[in-house]
C-alpha cells in the first residue's frame, strides 16, 4: 500500500512539471487572488485586464500587489519618458523592473503614469479619440436624423358577409437635440359585400421644441376626409407647451396642452369654425427587446361646450419579425369618439388593427 502512494505521489509530481504554467499576464490582489490574462490598458488608478473567463474586467490599481506581463508592454512616465518591454513588479519591493532590449531597468512605481500593449494607442490617444466621437456624436445629434416608417393592414372576410378592409400609413421624421418634426398620410379602405362603405384619408404635420431638457412647445395640424361621415374637410390646428415627465430611450411620457382653431365642411354644405382646446398623452414603453408598447390621446373640447368633444385613442403593442430591426408588427385598437355627433351617425368609431411596419432609420 505504502509503494502504491508513493508511486502516485511520483506521478502526480511528473503530470505537474509537464503541465505548463498559464501563459498571460498575471494580476494578484490583496485577497489572494490571482487573475490571469492580457493587461490592455493601466490609467487614472484603474487596470483594464481582458480575460477569457470573464470577459473584461476594471481593477482598481490600489487593491493590486503583483503584476507581470508576458508580452512586451509601454510603460509611460510622469517624466514624459517611455520604456518597452515585460514588467513585473511586487508589493514588497518599491522598484518594478521593464525587461527592454537593453536589460532589465528599474523604475519607481510612483513614477509610471499608464501602461498599454506595445504597438497599441496609449490612453492619452484614446482618451483624445473618445472626446473627438463624443464631439460627432453630439454634432451628430443637434444636427439630426431622418427616418421613415411605413405600416399597412388588410382584413379580408368572406361567407355569409363578404368584407374588405384595407389601411396603411406613411410617416417622415427628423429627429435632433432639440427638436422633433414629423409629417404622415394615412388613409383606410373598406368594402361589405361588395360595396364602398368605408373611405378616409388623414393628413398631418406636427414639430416640437425642447427649450429645457423637459420643456417644449409645440404646432401641429391635421387634415381629414371622411366619405362615410359626409365630412368633406376638417382642418385642424393647434399649439401649446408640453413636458416629458419621462424621458429615456426606452421609456417615454410626455404631456401636451395647447388651443387652436377648428373649421369642418360638410357635403350637405353644413360649415363649421369653432376655437378649441387640445389635451394630449403619449405614452411609450420597451417591455422587453421584442417588445414595445405605445399609447396616445388626446381630448379636443370646444369652447362653446364641455359637451362638445373629439376624444382619439390609440393603443398598441409592437413585435420584431425575425431577427430584423426594420420589420415588426402592430397589433393595436384606434377609438375616435365624438360626443355630439351629426344625426344619423354613431359617437364612437372602433378600430382593431394587425399591420406590418417597415421602419427605415
Amino acid at each position: 500500500m505504502r509503494n502504491r502512494c508513493c508511486y502516485a505521489t511520483v506521478v502526480l509530481a511528473l503530470l505537474g512539471l509537464a503541465i505548463p504554467p498559464a501563459a498571460g499576464d498575471v494580476i494578484v490582489l490583496a485577497d489572494g487572488s490571482r487573475l490571469i490574462g492580457t493587461v490592455e490598458r493601466m490609467a487614472d488608478g484603474k487596470i483594464i485586464l481582458a480575460t477569457e473567463y470573464a470577459g473584461t474586467l476594471e481593477i482598481d490599481a490600489s487593491k493590486v500587489t503583483s503584476i507581470e506581463t508576458e508580452q512586451p508592454v509601454n510603460v509611460g512616465m510622469t517624466t514624459g519618458d517611455r520604456l518597452v518591454g515585460p514588467i513585473e513588479w511586487k508589493e514588497e519591493i518599491d522598484r518594478a523592473v521593464v525587461e527592454t532590449e537593453m536589460g532589465g531597468v528599474p523604475v519607481t512605481v510612483e513614477k509610471i503614469e499608464a501602461i498599454w500593449p506595445e504597438g497599441g494607442k496609449s490612453p492619452e490617444v484614446l482618451a483624445m479619440e473618445e472626446q473627438i466621437e463624443q464631439v460627432r456624436q453630439e454634432a451628430d445629434a443637434r444636427a439630426g436624423k431622418w427616418s421613415a416608417t411605413f405600416e399597412a393592414g388588410i382584413i379580408f372576410q368572406e361567407g355569409n358577409t363578404d368584407r374588405f378592409i384595407a389601411r396603411g400609413r406613411a410617416e417622415v421624421r427628423h429627429q435632433a437635440t432639440k427638436h422633433l418634426f414629423k409629417i404622415w398620410l394615412s388613409g383606410d379602405y373598406g368594402e361589405t359585400n361588395d360595396r364602398r362603405d368605408t373611405a378616409e384619408v388623414k393628413f398631418g404635420t406636427y414639430f416640437e421644441y425642447l427649450f429645457t431638457e423637459r420643456f417644449y412647445a409645440y404646432l401641429g395640424s391635421e387634415i381629414e376626409y371622411d366619405e362615410f361621415e359626409n365630412l368633406d374637410l376638417r382642418f385642424t390646428i393647434t399649439g401649446g407647451p408640453g413636458y416629458y415627465w419621462i424621458k429615456k430611450p426606452e421609456h417615454e411620457l410626455k404631456t401636451r396642452a395647447g388651443v387652436g382653431y377648428q373649421h369642418e365642411t360638410f357635403r350637405d354644405g353644413l360649415t363649421t369654425d369653432s376655437a378649441l382646446a387640445e389635451v394630449g398623452l403619449n405614452y411609450r414603453l420597451d417591455i422587453a427587446p421584442w417588445l414595445r408598447f405605445t399609447h396616445d390621446t388626446t381630448w379636443y373640447p370646444t369652447f362653446e361646450s364641455l359637451r362638445d368633444y373629439r376624444l382619439v385613442s390609440d393603443t398598441a403593442f409592437l413585435i420584431p419579425l425575425g431577427d430584423s430591426d426594420a420589420w415588426k408588427l402592430k397589433l393595436g385598437a384606434l377609438y375616435e369618439y365624438k360626443s355630439l355627433p351629426r344625426p344619423g351617425f354613431d359617437r364612437l368609431d372602433q378600430t382593431y388593427y394587425a399591420n406590418i411596419v417597415l421602419d427605415i432609420k
